[in-house]
């Protein structure tokens, strides 16, 4: 797919803040993010409050998958935490690709594949991984992430509290024994 968005697509930048999709849109497009951050937000409608759901970060795509292949309204915001610069493809070029035989079917196979996996392994490491497990995990995967995102932004996408993520970091800055600062 990535291939798809770099020969079919074309460059877009988006500015901060700015909105890919918006909730209740139908989106007719997906991209291939070659540098920025996005993030994928959704609101909780009992109590009105936004849930940051995702993060995507360069070398990864963007969509709204449902959205793209089915004409569903957006069930989330995605919207860029930094200036990114995306490749974006039409969605029905992705479709098209689709029919295009055993290659088409094995790279929509693959993206579904990966997407449940993504999904997957994100559902089971809120139960297996403490949070300050999938809080290092999440900076290896962006080491720059605090300096780039609030901390109730990213004690959302943890599943935490923005407390909890700031014991988290100062364990992790002070080196202080877990099991001392749990005794306290």
């Amino acid at each position: 797919m990535r291939d798809l968005c770099l020969q079919q697509g074309s460059p877009a930048p988006f500015a901060r803040n700015e909105y890919f999709l918006r909730e209740g849109e139908v989106s007719d497009r997906i991209g291939y993010v070659e540098s920025g951050i996005f993030r994928y937000t959704t609101r909780n409608r009992t109590e009105r409050r936004e849930y940051n759901v995702g993060l995507v970060f360069p070398g990864e795509f963007i969509a709204d998958y449902p959205s793209c292949l089915y004409g569903l309204a957006s069930e989330t915001n995605i919207q860029a935490v930094t200036p990114c610069r995306v490749h974006l493809c039409p969605a029905a070029r992705l479709s098209a690709h689709y029919e295009t035989g055993m290659d088409g079917q094995r790279t929509g196979r693959v993206i579904m594949e990966q997407l449940f996996l993504d999904v997957y392994a994100r559902y089971l490491d809120m139960f297996r991984l403490t949070p300050e497990e999938r809080c290092l995990q999440l900076l290896e995967r962006c080491p720059d992430l605090p300096q780039l995102l609030p901390v109730k932004e990213i004690a959302s996408y943890l599943h935490i509290t923005p407390t909890h993520l700031s014991r988290i970091r100062h364990r992790q800055t002070f080196g202080t024994d877990k099991t001392q600062t749990d005794a306290e």
